[in-house]
């Protein structure tokens, strides 16, 4: 099982694969290019993780709020290797103890945390993750471009 236990947010990178064969072929530092391109994205979804989770989010705005489920929030997420593929954990540790999976779908008499939701299970969060971290990638490719 994984690390942080069951995984609720996947991201299609293969559009990446001629952006970092691009970066590659210029002679970029493709691994950092990889690494500061998927914290970039860590941050950006462990921030809004945390945004989500105000009481006016929150079923019943927050009453039944204990702070568990932002103890369970993954923070400063760091990236990690399997030879040449590169991932990075973001959302909730489900090990811990915290209602984020109900948060994010609800439950048939609880209404899910709208912010949650959106993130999670919406494609436009995650376009909105792959732009991000397609930006930074473009970002190493000017360098390199500028630099030669």
């Amino acid at each position: 099982m994984a690390k942080y236990g069951r995984k609720t947010m996947r991201l299609d990178t293969s559009g990446f694969e001629s952006l970092i064969r691009k970066l590659d072929s210029l002679g970029g530092d493709v691994k950092t290019a990889a690494e500061v391109t998927l914290k970039k994205a860590g941050q950006r979804i462990q921030t809004d993780t945390h945004i989500a989770l105000n009481n006016s989010y929150l079923p019943a705005h927050g009453r039944y709020w204990t702070g568990k489920t932002s103890e369970s929030i993954i923070d400063n997420p760091t990236v990690e290797w399997s030879g040449t593929v590169a991932s990075i954990p973001v959302g909730f540790d489900f090990k811990k103890p915290g209602a984020g999976g109900y948060l994010i779908s609800g439950t048939p008499k609880m209404k899910p945390d709208p912010q949650l939701r959106k993130m999670y299970k919406s494609k436009q969060y995650m376009n909105e993750i792959q732009d991000l971290m397609i930006e930074s990638m473009n970002e190493f490719i000017l360098k390199e471009m500028e630099g030669k």
